[in-house]
């Protein structure tokens, strides 16, 4: 399995305006609106909002709305990395985002790591890489 790896990332929102608000405005997640001609693939078709990162491993974050009857991506944790998760923290809890916990060091792992909540109650870290001890 090492060409095996995770290279995309949908999350189905309840919301879209409020999950994109919250994404990039809130997160700093630079994301694109994006339109796929419907062609009866309720995998990709219609509006949603996306970015594909391509420094390294290639990954593809997206958000579509709910339809049909579907409901949204709830339980899911999703993860960004950050040179610096305290100063991260002081940003998003100045504007307003709740935070799930603090900055706090996972020292066997190497990381200092805090949580935050999506609008449909996904959660959302930011981690930042240390020398493990």
């Amino acid at each position: 399995m090492d060409d095996e790896r995770l290279n995309v990332l949908i999350l189905w929102v309840s919301d879209l305006e409020q999950s994109v608000a919250f994404y990039a405005d809130a997160l700093s997640i630079p994301l694109d609106e994006g339109f796929n001609d419907p062609v009866g693939d309720p995998w990709i078709d219609g509006r949603h909002f996306e970015h594909s990162w391509r420094d390294g491993a290639y990954l593809h974050f997206a958000l579509f709305p709910v339809r049909d009857g579907a409901r949204p991506t709830t339980g899911a944790e999703l993860s960004f990395s950050t040179a610096d998760v305290d100063a991260k923290h002081e940003e998003l809890v100045g504007k307003g985002i709740d935070a799930v916990h603090a900055p706090r060091t996972w020292a066997s792992a190497g990381l200092r790591i805090a949580r935050y909540r999506d609008p449909d109650g996904n959660v959302v870290a930011f981690t930042e890489r240390i020398s493990p001890t």
